[in-house]
């Protein structure tokens, strides 16, 4: 890889690298790039199953089951993904990567799996998990082409002309530890929505499609993972697979291994949201899977072209295939400058009053008395001496010259 970057000591236990973003989804708009945000957060997991729908145990209200939803986090206030607004409460369950958490741990550009349950028209959380797609030390950094290599796979994100973000991704070396929020292409390339840089000691994960299964290892991008370790439930050729563990001696060690369900959901959800890329043109025949779910009823919009953004809603009617009730291309526009709103959830949110109350005018100020200051007085001028008397003519006596004989 062109532009890469060889390993550099550095001070610190760990390196701050923000560039907080707001992503904001537009629909209907032509597929681009989508800025990727940086940050220091450590976290460490060891894998999870599905989460489910807590429906005996919350009092979630309208709905007959849960609503499934995959996606990125795009902004706060309720917790937006998918241009859903999932409200939450003390009682949600938080996880990342199957490890506990609380809510303060979300942030924007995070990939998410949550159950939410309806309440009084609104959705409500039952639980979430942060789903990065891997964490692991950086084998090769591109900088002018902003792509990545961790733990095997390749990451591709857009930095756009922001000076911070570029500047703190030129500082990003091999054998750092990030972890990266994001979905893959069909090609298995994640497109970063979040880098997360992480301390040495971060436990590793990846998460991603097994391209090959054998006897004794499974194949996720260009990492081969060795099945000698803990292994919950055998991947499948074509499924999802997750895995964690360490590096020892250059090479990762597992000590997790387990195939993923294409919808992790128990029996009680029954409304899904997934958000992905197009992993064909909307001209293409053939079948639309996402996430290795098969969607029936599947009919792209116009103008969609392979690895276009899409967010698809539907009802599952198969533990690995949905009925599309739509399905909307949609574009990820980021702004650097300004973050609208809390940049995470508060852990209760206070109640918000239905119409915001009139800006009090500000008290005017009283006044300050100052203490003049003081100068010493002058002392008066003496006045013009009086003019000087003139002085009085002196007549001079004519001299008398005697005659002249």
């Amino acid at each position: 890889m062109s532009g890469t970057t060889n390993s550099r000591q550095r001070g610190g236990t760990l390196r701050s690298i923000a560039v907080m973003a707001v992503l904001c989804v537009l629909a209907a708009c032509s597929s681009a790039p989508h800025q990727t945000a940086f940050d220091a957060r450590n976290g460490d997991g060891i894998g999870g199953t599905g989460i489910t729908h807590a429906q005996n145990d919350k009092k979630n209200g309208d709905g007959i089951g849960g609503t499934g939803v995959v996606g990125t986090i795009s902004g706060f206030g309720s917790i937006i993904v998918n241009g859903l607004k999932l409200e939450f409460d003390p009682r949600t369950a938080v996880e990342t990567d199957g490890k506990p958490t609380t809510l303060e741990a979300l942030k924007v550009g995070q990939v998410i799996r949550a159950v939410a349950g309806r309440k009084d028209g609104e959705l409500y959380l039952d639980a979430i998990d942060i789903q990065h797609a891997v964490t692991g030390p950086v084998e090769a950094v591109d900088h002018d082409g902003q792509t990545l290599m961790v733990l095997g796979q390749k990451v591709r994100l857009n930095l756009g002309g922001d000076s911070t973000a570029i500047s703190a991704f030129k500082d990003l070396s091999v054998g750092d530890i990030v972890s990266v929020s994001g979905l893959r292409w069909a090609d298995g390339t994640i497109i970063a929505t979040r880098v997360d840089e992480q301390s040495k000691d971060e436990r590793l994960m990846v998460r991603g499609t097994a391209s090959v299964v054998t006897t004794d290892a499974v194949q996720v991008g260009g990492l081969a993972i060795p099945l000698d370790g803990t292994v919950v439930s055998v991947p499948k050729a074509g499924a999802q697979v997750f895995a964690s563990g360490r590096m020892i001696n250059n090479l990762f060690v597992p000590d997790v291994v387990m195939g993923e369900a294409p919808l992790p959901f128990d029996d009680k959800v029954s409304d899904v949201s997934l958000e992905g890329y197009a992993p064909k043109a909307a001209r293409d025949d053939g079948p639309v899977s996402i996430h290795g779910v098969t969607v029936d009823n599947a009919a792209l919009p116009s103008g969609t072209e392979l690895n276009d953004r899409i967010v698809i809603t539907g009802r599952i009617a198969a533990p690995d295939k949905i009925i599309a009730t739509g399905i909307e291309k949609v574009r990820t526009v980021v702004t650097i400058h300004a973050v609208r709103g809390a940049m995470r959830p508060s852990a209760v949110r206070p109640e918000v009053p239905a119409r915001r109350a009139e800006r009090m005018a500000l008290p005017e100020r009283p006044p300050v008395d100052r203490p003049q200051s003081l100068r010493p007085e002058l002392p008066t001028p003496p006045e013009k001496p009086p003019e000087k008397p003139q002085r009085p003519e002196i007549e001079r006596p004519q001299s008398v010259l005697p005659p002249m004989a």
